[in-house]
């Protein structure tokens, strides 16, 4: 089985999308992703995987959840998904003064699909769900017998995330609960959860996480915008219901990309299993996803590494910058928790983007990628 999690495999280029050096894209992305402002908005890579159309992710770090079954590889050391498009931007000229962010890693919007509670129905359609080419985030119950089928530790070699949902699933929520999901899940798997759904939406989850995890995955639903104030902490989802149809998943869908957010969905289960709450039909949710892949804009990614993605672009919302001579140098603090092998994609005005003092790589598809764990960057003329 593939397992890219935690390792630097690569995928041969393909596709990939096209930005002007403001950081708008040209032509290679349908309403691609939009660069922010200087020294603004952002995207981080995550350290799993994501296909989403054009584009797959490798990873690039240690979170859970790899690339799964496919997809375009990064052309840098990211392992970030590559929109459609064609690599032809030349590196802007001149001195540069102004660093600009590309949301989502250049597409339109994304989408995480994650499954709660290890239910039976999730571990009987795990091929048919697999062979979607998509990576899944699954939040384990661990307390349950099904915790223990092998099919997880063949969805983790595949690429997908696996993350905490407590042993006990009780609204009550304790540390020790808590924990005692993660010691499996690293006992299981050898490797930490990094995000957690709370049991039941519950809101002692809030307040439980943090300085545990980077996100907490909640129930009310929502879209989620580049550089938002959405609360990590409580962080919105989809829940379909009863019997939903291919057209309510993708009514969700067309809404985050119309507005070029991410969006998460959390299913339980599918039709006929008696244990998962409001279960939907297992062709229709299928149906979903080849229309959400169809896009061929659109970012799937898991929890943490679209999470990663959003939280990092609000770190270096908040970066200080400093001025040496010509030079100017962004520092910024990433959150608590925040998983390592992360990086961001960004355009320049001019000149040489560096780290550590070595002068990085302009990507032809009009970025460079800069890693998030230097915690600074250097902009030199």
């Amino acid at each position: 089985p593939r397992r890219y999690q935690g390792s630097r495999r690569r995928r041969a280029p393909g596709a990939a999308g096209s930005f002007a050096s403001a950081g708008a894209p040209t032509g290679g992305v349908s309403g691609g992703g939009v660069g922010g402002t200087a020294g603004g908005s952002t995207g981080v890579a995550s350290a799993g995987g994501a296909m989403a159309g054009g584009g797959g992710q490798t990873s690039a770090g240690s979170s859970s959840g790899g690339s799964a079954n496919g997809g375009s590889a990064s052309a840098g050391p990211s392992g970030l998904p590559v929109p459609p498009g064609a690599a032809t931007v030349p590196k802007p000229s001149g001195a540069g003064t102004q660093i600009t962010v590309v949301h989502w890693a250049g597409f339109k919007a994304a989408v995480s699909y994650s499954f709660d509670d290890d239910n039976t129905s999730q571990i009987q359609g795990y091929s048919q769900l697999n062979a979607l080419g998509v990576p899944f985030t699954f939040f384990m119950w661990t307390g349950k017998a099904e915790a223990t089928n092998a099919i997880w530790k063949t969805a983790y070699k595949d690429g997908h995330e696996i993350a905490n949902h407590t042993k006990s699933h009780q609204s009550a929520g304790t540390a020790d609960d808590i924990q005692a999901a993660t010691t499996f899940i690293t006992q299981q798997f050898g490797t930490r959860p990094w995000s957690l759904a709370a049991p039941n939406g519950a809101a002692v989850y809030s307040t439980l996480t943090k300085g545990k995890f980077f996100i907490n995955r909640g129930v009310a639903n929502g879209l989620i915008g580049p550089g938002d104030t959405t609360d990590p902490f409580t962080l919105p989802t989809f829940i379909p219901p009863t019997g939903a149809s291919t057209a309510t998943f993708n009514t969700q869908v067309d809404a985050a990309r119309s507005a070029g957010k991410w969006r998460t969905m959390c299913i339980h289960g599918f039709t006929g299993d008696g244990a998962a709450y409001q279960p939907v039909p297992l062709d229709q949710f299928i149906e979903s996803v080849k229309h959400t892949k169809s896009t061929n804009d659109m970012w799937i990614g898991t929890i943490s590494n679209v999470g990663a993605y959003w939280l990092g672009e609000k770190a270096f919302n908040a970066a200080t910058t400093m001025t040496s001579g010509s030079d100017k140098t962004w520092t910024w603090k990433l959150p608590d928790q925040f998983p390592t092998g992360h990086y961001l994609r960004v355009t320049v005005d001019g000149g040489t983007l560096k780290q550590g003092g070595s002068a990085l790589t302009w990507d032809p598809r009009g970025y460079y990628e800069i890693a998030l764990d230097a915690g600074s960057v250097t902009l030199s003329p």
